[in-house]
């Protein structure tokens, strides 16, 4: 099967070049909660700052160390491998004092805080993401800068389609392969299922996204405008029709496993915007709400390649 991430740009494709997370420090991601803390409850809350670290393995570990399930660790989203994230766990230790978790050690883990709250950290539960990004092996010719700046100025004041990132889709989109078995009935597949359902879906509203701005173009579409996520809905959702072929089965195949329908912005708009230049790199900072993906800002303003690790 052939999964085509060929997604529509707002402003046409990018001619300028540059290399993405050469180093764990190019990539920083801290969390900005919604929320606040009690200090009490049946939950601890551990805030981390990992490095080179996945954020399912750093929950395994840190059930392990506190000799609890992995079904009790929770967290607000899963974050980049690839960089150096700041984030919050919980862990349901009801009525006890728990480990010791100065001697808490993971490889690439530093322990920042530690408090309680009453309730579980659920996948969500946050504001957004704040992130500082350095891009490598970019021109550093006057006319590139100019082409990079204006594009930034556009990025900030009309902003950027909201597609799911292409790690949502796994390595040479193996998670892609997964949900079309199991969208067409595929019963061995008995792991990770909900990670792949969640990446149909993701592929199906970035194509939804994609003939939207072929069809209307950037602009012809309104900052609150919203799109499909598909699922169980009684009837056809916008769009349904002219997915490609590729997804010919998966509407039925959500609708069976009752996959609950939503909707999500078409349009993404980075807050606190800035950049530098410093040679051949460029320094961006800016925040995205939950469940955004700062690599679909890059793709607007950059041809960028991700350093190979």
């Amino acid at each position: 099967m052939t999964f085509s991430t060929d997604f529509s740009y707002a402003y046409g494709k990018p001619t300028v070049s540059g290399t993405i997370k050469t180093d764990a420090e190019d990539f920083k991601v801290f969390e900005l909660p919604d929320y606040s803390l009690s200090g009490s409850g049946e939950h601890v809350y551990l805030k981390v700052r990992k490095t080179n670290a996945n954020t399912g393995w750093v929950a395994s570990q840190l059930a392990d160390f506190a000799g609890t399930s992995h079904k009790d660790i929770g967290f607000a989203g899963r974050k980049d491998r690839y960089a150096i994230t700041e984030q919050w766990f919980s862990c349901y230790l009801p009525g006890e004092q728990g480990p010791n978790w100065e001697m808490l050690e993971i490889e690439g883990v530093e322990l920042l805080e530690v408090t309680r709250h009453a309730r579980k950290l659920r996948k969500g539960d946050l504001a957004g993401n704040m992130f500082e990004l350095t891009l490598r092996q970019v021109s550093s010719e006057p006319a590139d800068h100019k082409v990079l700046e204006s594009c930034l100025h556009q990025l900030r004041d009309n902003g950027v389609p909201n597609y799911f990132g292409e790690q949502r889709f796994g390595r040479e989109n193996g998670n892609l392969e997964y949900a079309d078995k199991l969208l067409k009935g595929c019963k061995s597949i008995r792991h990770n299922r909900d990670i792949y359902l969640s990446a149909a879906r993701a592929y199906m509203f970035n194509h939804f996204l994609s003939s939207k701005i072929s069809e209307d173009g950037w602009l012809g579409i309104s900052d609150d405008e919203s799109g499909p996520m598909y699922g169980m809905s009684r009837d056809p959702r916008p769009g349904e029709d002219n997915l490609p072929e590729e997804c010919e089965h998966w509407c039925a195949g959500l609708q069976e496993r009752r996959v609950k329908s939503g909707s999500r912005n078409l349009k993404l708009k980075p807050q606190d915007l800035r950049w530098r230049f410093e040679g051949e790199c460029l320094i961006l900072t800016f925040s995205l709400t939950s469940g955004s993906f700062a690599t679909s800002v890059l793709r607007e303003m950059m041809d960028y390649k991700e350093s190979e690790h």
